[in-house]
């Protein structure tokens, strides 16, 4: 992503130059720091003002001036995070200063100053690494883990389809009500203690562990650096391919919050299906682990996990596959591959809307989602637009927002087609099938 770093004085003595980027040709030094001179004093005597930045095709070239008439160029894709350029700039320049304060010799190449670049860039865009590791089976393995005890918390906290021997599924059913039934029982209390240590303290220390002797960091590390600033979506072409597994990631982490949040996207989606509702208002019976089979048919489990999967699958990889047909060109698989992943990690702000439009926050607040003809009514009330449809929308817009962001940044257009069209084209389409898909289900019912 960074092509070129040069640090000159103004009036075209060059201190530093290199080139982060290899190219057929190889780039005149002297001849680029002349240039770089001629129109900065160029601009900044015919136009009074500094310039900061000026754009090419494919390359955005940034300009810093510092005292003494030093001047530090950055050249890098034109796609590149503005905000991540602009700092990584003023720590060269910092650092520049540091190391060689008022030091100024006519004709000097301060060669000993790559060392500190290289190692400013690299920290800022870790993700230039990453293509040098090897990813070993262990790391597969952690990330797995890791994800399982994610959606192992996410039962933890938002509860599940009641399961034998519990009215319902949640922390205070599994800990607090379970030690209290013990509570005469010194003995079976501190066993049961200890099996709640077991299974809650556990998996987080092991969580800890990996994530800080295995790579699987940097598999949860750019989705919470994209998730942050979803400009970095360009990023998403350095990334080797054992990053791919953001995609099972998600993918269980998605598919959990639906099951055991009760998660249904009714008011933008799926407005008509209600739980039970998908295969008949008789398959509402409780969910019994010793019977996994028997209870995902006879529950609205399956509805759920279905709804998630079709929903999870048309945004993953239905919608970058339009998006790149139209953009891609005769390289749109690369296209297709970077928007797989870069909507692989936004769905993590789609989860947040089924926290909002699952049946157990909805039953949470006071409304009843598994009562039709009372939900109907508490639909139209104030209370209910404040508390659950708000929210959901606003999420939902943001979901929009960052998906758009992010995949119009994974590669530059290949076609005449405008790619805020084609983003417009790809979602609408995406939304389109989903409903046909999810009216289709319901009609048999």
């Amino acid at each position: 992503m960074i092509k070129h770093l040069l640090i000159l004085t103004t009036y075209g003595q060059i201190f530093y130059s290199q080139e982060f980027e290899k190219t057929e040709q190889t780039v005149d030094v002297a001849l680029t720091g002349g240039l770089m001179s001629a129109i900065y004093s160029m601009t900044s005597e015919t136009q009074k003002e500094n310039i900061s930045e000026f754009e090419l095709v494919t390359s955005r070239i940034i300009f810093q001036e510092e005292e003494q008439d030093l001047l530090f160029v950055l050249t890098v894709d034109k796609r590149m995070d503005i905000k991540d350029t602009n700092e990584i700039l003023k720590a060269i320049s910092k650092r520049f200063f540091e190391k060689y304060g008022e030091l100024r010799v006519d004709g000097l190449i301060l060669t000993d100053f790559e060392k500190d670049a290289t190692e400013i860039i690299y920290k800022k865009l870790w993700y230039l690494n990453t293509q040098e590791r090897k990813f070993r089976v262990w790391d597969y393995f952690a990330t797995v883990f890791v994800t399982l005890a994610l959606c192992w918390y996410s039962l933890l906290l938002f509860g599940s389809p009641p399961i034998a021997g519990m009215p319902e599924f949640s922390i205070k059913t599994f800990v607090w009500e379970s030690l209290l039934q013990r509570i005469n029982d010194p003995g079976g209390f501190i066993l049961q203690l200890l099996f709640l240590v077991a299974v809650i303290a556990v998996p987080a220390v092991g969580v800890y562990l990996l994530f800080k002797f295995t790579h699987v960091k940097d598999i949860f590390r750019f989705p919470r650096d994209y998730l942050s600033r979803p400009s970095r979506a360009s990023y998403a072409e350095l990334l080797p391919n054992y990053f791919l597994l953001t995609i099972l990631v998600s993918f269980l982490i998605y598919v959990s919050f639906m099951t055991f949040g009760g998660g249904y996207f009714s008011e933008l989606t799926v407005y008509p299906l209600f739980p039970g509702g998908l295969l008949g208002d008789e398959f509402n019976q409780p969910f019994d682990l010793g019977d996994i089979v028997g209870s995902i048919k006879v529950s609205d489990v399956g509805d759920q996990l279905l709804i998630g999967t079709i929903s999870w699958f048309t945004w993953v990889f239905v919608f970058p596959l339009i998006y790149s047909l139209l953009l891609g060109g005769k390289r749109w698989l690369r296209t297709y591959k970077n928007a797989v992943f870069i909507t692989s990690i936004t769905i993590f702000i789609l989860i947040i809307c089924y926290i909002f439009a699952g049946v157990k926050y909805l039953e949470a607040v006071g409304f009843h989602p598994t009562d039709p003809a009372t939900f109907r009514t508490e639909q139209q009330m104030l209370t209910y637009q404040l508390l659950s449809t708000i929210p959901l929308n606003i999420f939902f817009y943001g979901f929009l927002l960052f998906l758009g962001i992010g995949v119009n940044k994974v590669s530059p257009s290949k076609t005449r087609i405008p790619s805020v069209i084609a983003l417009v084209i790809g979602i609408y389409s995406t939304l389109i099938i989903q409903r046909l898909v999810f009216f289709a289900l319901v009609v048999p019912a």
